[in-house]
């Protein structure tokens, strides 16, 4: 039995009207969701306030409402005042579950790009060293050996601390996910000790959300200010980033603190990247010691992505020399320049997450490196999000691409066309189409296909749907990728049949 005097522990200083002495039979900030027993907190959305659900919330059973006002007169139910509702929330979410982080080492991986790769690396390479791991990001939650579709990047508190609680549960010691700037934000993960921060790298995404990107990089940055003051915080950042460079000045003198990336300076440095369709492998240098790393993984922007995990892992505790052992075997990850086509194939097909300007110049620079004959690059930019985004997005496509097809990308609930109108600005040339059905023009950049092209499809990485007027229609880039494929090599291999046939027939 939960009592409300034992969730409050943690809140500042709420103002409190009627008893704690009340049983608790759950939490929820969705007033659909509240059922008799319940606490209610009335979050305040960018679309709607939980304020305004109050009274809904009280006819279906609520016994307190935790609020970021006083109660009416007539109020009959115990009421908490509060400065922030969301900081409440993820206090006393972690309160009912017996504050399940305090019990595992986690380490959060931020930045616009790399999160998912880095946490899904470092996950490996936990796991590996004999740390049962949990993972939370955009692709998956894995609970402790035991795998969930994921519904945000970041949970809202209530939703991770029961994630937390259940990977405690499993027998995990150690947890790596992804931390948005949007959760960052929301305090979703306030209470939470971070016994590892990492920084990938920072470039225009979610202005729609922040603004700007000074105040997009003070919501990054609020992650590594809360481990630094946690004792034996380990603050793992990209010092060849500029925004990470902001971060290395702010904490230089925390004893935590390690940098990685190419240039000298970096305590994880790589050095001597050779690329190939197969992986990478770059030379390790640490301390004086060099070691040679191979990643099954591809690109640049993934030599950053494995120095970020390799030295979060080193950073909790795990041999060096066994953690870049172990980077051999690490997964595929889904989405994110995955290869579709195989090794054989006479072009090849690579499908990726990158939805901004800096992430697809990172996967169309990966392609070039492994010097094509052209590029064929489909993207489309989402609806709903960051308007400004889209001419650059064009713009960089048009710059590391020899032909560039500008398609539909989840428009939710805008017109695909404006969409496109807005990001057709930033095209200078004409070596561009705009194809609004996007299995179409998946299919023009097949077929369009010669022998040691590459083919980037750009966007949704694993996404299996696209986000039409608020429904979500099942497509998988990488699916359909390869049905188009299939039925291209068919059609070739029947034409190539047919000229057989009639040069017998000649004959």
């Amino acid at each position: 039995m939960t009592i409300l005097r034992d969730l409050i522990e943690g809140l500042d200083k709420p103002v409190i009207s009627g008893g704690l002495d009340v049983e608790v039979a759950g939490l929820a900030y969705d007033s659909r969701l509240v059922k008799p027993g319940f606490v209610f907190f009335a979050l305040r959305g960018v679309k709607s306030d939980g304020h305004d659900f109050i009274p809904k919330a009280l006819a279906d059973g609520a016994v307190a409402i935790v609020a970021e006002t006083a109660p009416p007169e007539d109020s009959s139910v115990t009421w908490l005042h509060v400065k922030n509702a969301r900081v409440a929330l993820a206090a006393m979410a972690a309160a009912s579950k017996g504050h399940p982080a305090r019990n595992m080492a986690v380490a959060g991986v931020t930045g616009t790009n790399g999160k998912t790769t880095t946490a899904f690396l470092l996950h490996h390479l936990l796991n590996h060293a004999h740390r049962r791991c949990g993972l939370l990001g955009t692709v998956v939650y894995d609970v402790g050996g035991e795998l969930k579709p994921a519904t945000h990047t970041t949970p809202e508190s209530l939703e991770l601390q029961g994630l937390l609680s259940e990977m405690r549960d499993h027998g995990c010691v150690a947890v790596a996910m992804e931390v948005s700037s949007h959760a960052i934000d929301q305090h979703r993960t306030h209470g939470v000790p971070f016994a590892a921060a990492v920084f990938t790298n920072l470039s225009q995404d979610h202005l729609d959300y922040h603004g700007t990107m000074e105040e997009y990089f003070k919501a990054k940055s609020k992650l590594f200010s809360s481990t630094a003051a946690s004792r034996g915080g380990k603050l793992v950042i990209n010092v060849d980033d500029i925004w990470g460079r902001r971060l290395v000045d702010a904490h230089k003198e925390h004893p935590g603190l390690v940098t990685y990336g190419l240039g000298v300076a970096a305590d994880y440095r790589a050095v001597n990247p050779r690329y190939d369709l197969t992986g990478t492998s770059f030379e390790l240098e640490h301390k004086g010691r060099s070691l040679l790393v191979r990643i099954p993984q591809i690109g640049q922007f993934n030599v950053y992505n494995s120095l970020a995990a390799l030295a979060a892992a080193h950073g909790m505790g795990c041999n060096l020399r066994d953690t870049v052992k172990a980077m051999q075997s690490s997964p595929q990850i889904p989405g994110r320049m995955e290869r579709v086509t195989p090794d054989n194939h006479a072009f090849h097909v690579f499908v990726d997450y990158a939805h901004t300007p800096d992430g697809l110049v990172n996967a169309l620079s990966t392609a070039r490196a492994l010097r094509p004959e052209r590029i064929i690059t489909v993207f489309g930019c989402g609806g709903d999000r960051d308007r400004l985004k889209r001419p650059l997005m064009a713009r960089a496509v048009e710059e590391n691409s020899d032909i560039s097809i500008l398609t539909s990308d989840n428009p939710r609930m805008e017109d695909p066309q404006v969409i496109m109108e807005d990001a057709r600005k930033g095209f200078t040339r004409s070596s561009h189409a705009l194809i609004a059905d996007r299995r179409e023009a998946i299919h023009t950049a097949i077929k369009g296909a010669r022998e040691g092209d590459i083919v980037v499809i750009a966007g949704k990485g694993h996404e299996p749907y696209q986000d039409v007027n608020g429904v979500k229609h099942p497509f998988d880039d990488r699916r359909v990728a390869r049905q188009l494929v299939d039925i291209e090599i068919r059609i070739k291999g029947e034409k190539r049949l047919e000229a057989r046939q009639r040069r017998d027939e000649r004959q």
